[in-house]
């Protein structure tokens, strides 16, 4: 009897241990839990400059605590600190589980696309492209995200063909149709960019069709009128 009994209890205690084992990575101290709680607290509040300091100590104290990386990711895009944004939304994006992912990766995308909006507006091209380039590699759903990203696309080309960057233009506009075949101004940049590289040819099925999504385009029928000529 005192064997089994033995058993039982040893038993008992690899469960046990097992347990604490596999949600140690999931384990929040009280202390770290209350600094978040006061940030959530603040942050549902719209006081969001008050709200960061508690999420910035709960991912320094606990980095893979995911709710807190998110919070604060979130924080930083309210307060329209989209650089600072993205790492914690990456790290919270990495972190969450299954069933958070696609809102996790909404809000990235968001503060992605504030980034480069952010470094456009600053004439950073190249920076703002490499946001844009990240959106790209996560395969956006939505429809007004791609519309948007393809927008910001074209404004990115159109500032490297203005500095010279012809063949980089040629890429980026590609990546805008890329994200809405639909998009006029994508057609008019790329149609423009190659009769800066002497690829005729390419300029004017690029006007045509630009064209044919906005016929009453006068720049796209002045491309192709001097085109055919």
């Amino acid at each position: 009897m005192r064997t089994k009994t033995a058993l039982w209890k040893g038993s008992i205690l690899i469960v046990v241990a097992c347990f604490f084992f596999s949600c140690a990575g999931a384990f929040i101290s009280p202390a770290v839990r209350a600094d978040f709680e006061a940030g959530l607290a603040l942050f549902n509040q719209g006081k969001f400059p008050e709200a960061l300091p508690f999420f910035e100590k709960a991912v320094a104290a606990e980095p893979d605590f995911y709710e807190a990386q998110l919070y604060l990711g979130r924080t930083h895009l309210n307060m329209k600190n989209y650089a600072k944004a993205v790492p914690s939304l990456k790290r919270a994006y990495r972190l969450s589980p299954d069933d958070f992912k696609t809102q996790a990766i909404d809000i990235l995308i968001d503060a992605l696309l504030g980034a480069a909006f952010s470094e456009l507006g600053k004439g950073n091209f190249e920076s703002s492209l490499t946001y844009l380039r990240e959106i790209l590699s996560v395969d956006p759903k939505g429809r007004k995200i791609k519309d948007d990203m393809s927008n910001v696309l074209v404004a990115v080309a159109t500032g490297l063909l203005m500095k010279g960057d012809v063949r980089e233009a040629i890429s980026v506009f590609s990546d805008a149709i890329k994200a809405n075949p639909d998009n006029t101004k994508a057609y008019l940049g790329l149609a423009k960019a190659f009769i800066k590289t002497g690829a005729l040819a390419e300029a004017i099925e690029a006007a045509q069709k630009a064209l044919s999504l906005d016929p009453s385009s006068r720049d796209a029928l002045n491309i192709v009128k001097e085109m055919i000529r």
